[in-house]
């Protein structure tokens, strides 16, 4: 047995005996529905951006069985622009795990939540299940916990430490939106709109504003991000500058978007920028340094249309609605494309993403339809 198979065998072991002590009377979904709880605290401090933004619908299902409550949210630190403004929550709590493992840290957080005074909490998992999100609901001192069922994942807190138990399941199946919304629709909490939701601060937009005037050249902006969080979710640096040469050439105004982790895509991505022939193209690529989700949702809301790998904001295009090619390797984008009329997608060869020909990319992107409201 391995060091990591005997950690995570005590912390299933210690994490059991915890939840016994925290044991809370069980509740119907039908008792659940009927409370009218003053403050709701939801805990999902996963980081993956993308996940982020397609469990906002889930969001909205709270909201809507329980309009009169006070709704908090923790979240990791980069999820926080994702969800800052979303008018479905009234507060969002930064949970940094890193902080947290401090002593100082962590009891101030602690105390933020005590002082919240949650009468319910709702932890959402995915494809995952939290000890942590598990832990944050309890020391917050809410009288009723609902959670999705620890079992499938080897862990026995739920039946111990929920109220409620939802349906959990690891694999995602269907949409992730749906794989978002299926344990609150178990339990009767649901919502007729699906769509995901970011909303930029009114900075924000105005921050959009400056930046697009900015970019060189009349007409629709379009727009650009040759990074991923995960290495096989890019297509070759070298092709999105090929890309980008192209745009210019054809006289579109070009913004390149890059994320904090995108630091060696976007060296290669100059490199190859600078390896192509057009000296006066490549004068009128225009990039500016990570900023904020609300920003780029502003700038993509108003842009013509949008290049991107299977990545975090290719969600927030989805929620904003911006004309938009994805570009797609190893994931399944019937799972974890945005579904709406202005998303298109590629799907490469056996998931190698190197398959994808530069000219087949250019031809898609160059012909997306336009936004439907403007078509």
């Amino acid at each position: 047995m391995t060091d990591r198979s005997i950690r995570k065998s005590v912390k299933r072991t210690v994490s059991g005996l915890i939840a016994r002590l925290w044991r809370r009377p069980r509740l119907s979904a039908d008792q659940v529905r009927s409370l009218k709880p003053g403050r709701i605290l939801i805990v999902r401090q996963h980081n993956q951006m993308g996940d982020m933004v397609c469990a906002t619908p889930a969001f909205r299902a709270i909201r809507e069985q329980y309009p009169e409550a006070e709704i908090g949210l923790i979240c990791a630190p980069v999820n926080r622009d994702v969800v800052l403004h979303n008018p479905h929550l009234d507060r969002v709590f930064i949970f940094s795990k890193r902080a947290c493992t401090r002593p100082g840290p962590l009891l101030s957080f602690i105390r933020e939540l005590r002082d919240f005074a949650p009468d319910m909490a709702f932890v959402l998992s995915s494809v995952s299940w939290s000890v942590t999100s598990a832990a944050l609901a309890a020391v917050s001192g809410a009288r009723v916990i609902i959670g999705g069922d620890s079992r499938p994942f080897g862990f026995d807190i739920s039946r111990h430490a929920f109220s409620l138990e939802m349906p959990s399941e690891p694999d995602t199946y269907n949409h992730a939106v749906d794989h978002n919304l299926a344990p609150l629709a178990a339990i009767g909490i649901v919502t007729d709109n699906h769509d995901t939701l970011i909303v930029p601060s009114s900075e924000e937009i105005r921050r959009a504003e400056e930046i697009r005037r900015s970019v060189p050249g009349d007409g629709p902006l379009w727009i650009m991000h040759p990074g991923a969080g995960k290495t096989q979710n890019l297509w070759p640096a070298d092709r999105f500058a090929e890309m980008a040469v192209r745009a210019v050439a054809a006289g579109r105004p070009l913004l390149v978007l890059q994320g904090p982790a995108d630091g060696d895509v976007m060296v290669r991505f100059r490199a190859a920028c600078l390896r192509q022939p057009a000296t006066s193209e490549r004068d009128r690529i225009t990039e500016i340094p990570p900023t904020t989700v609300g920003v780029c949702a502003a700038l993509l809301s108003a842009s013509d249309r949008f290049l991107c790998n299977d990545t975090g904001l290719l969600h927030v295009s989805g929620a904003v609605g911006a004309p938009t090619l994805a570009l797609f390797g190893p994931t399944d984008p019937a799972l974890w494309s945005p579904r709406n009329a202005t998303t298109t997608w590629l799907r490469s060869d056996a998931g190698d993403l190197g398959t994808l020909d530069s000219d087949t990319v250019w031809e898609h992107w160059r012909t997306l339809p336009p936004r439907p409201e403007t078509a």
